[in-house]
């Protein structure tokens, strides 16, 4: 891509004209803006300071994984839904498959764990940039808050993540 408009970006991207820098932009421009979208859309810090992979929204491609969960969840959702209006969906588990704390997606829990602990061990403290950004992975792949299950799954990697998550995101230290 040799370069577009703003308002071709504005027509592309749903962003009001007026939101975007006037000028060319280069396709670097426009993927950092797919960027900065999705990491709102999956409810993460954006900004700068979170450039590496292990700290939150490094680019589009490396939210892929989290992405991919975000879709699951939400197929599991409409299934359920769809069964409700159908009357095929009876059961507790059939009826709210999809909703609540029942994360699936293993290895991402695990990943998550593992930034949990790095950022632990390192000594960040709770409303540090990195801390940040590892809780805004979790509000995005398990919620706002550290469930018993998940709890055990956090600390298997370090006591006290578990705590030091549970910190975070309250926004306590």
């Amino acid at each position: 891509m040799d370069g577009s408009s703003a308002a071709e970006v504005a027509r592309a991207s749903g962003v009001p004209l007026a939101a975007l820098r006037p000028g060319l932009w280069t396709g670097e421009d426009v993927v950092e803006l797919q960027r900065v979208l999705l990491c709102r859309e999956l409810g993460l810090a954006p900004d700068k300071e979170t450039e590496h992979a292990d700290r939150g929204c490094a680019s589009a491609a490396d939210l892929l994984p989290l992405l991919e969960a975000v879709r699951a969840r939400v197929d599991r959702q409409i299934a359920s839904v769809r069964a409700v209006a159908q009357g095929r969906a009876v059961t507790p588990e059939e009826i709210l498959d999809g909703f609540g704390e029942r994360p699936r997606i293993d290895e991402d829990l695990d990943e998550l764990g593992l930034a949990w602990a790095r950022a632990w061990t390192a000594g960040e403290p709770v409303d540090s940039p990195a801390a940040r950004s590892v809780a805004d992975r979790h509000r995005a792949l398990a919620g706002p808050v550290v469930s018993e299950a998940l709890a055990a799954v956090l600390d298997r990697h370090a006591a006290g993540v578990a705590a030091y998550a549970r910190d975070a995101l309250s926004g306590t230290g």
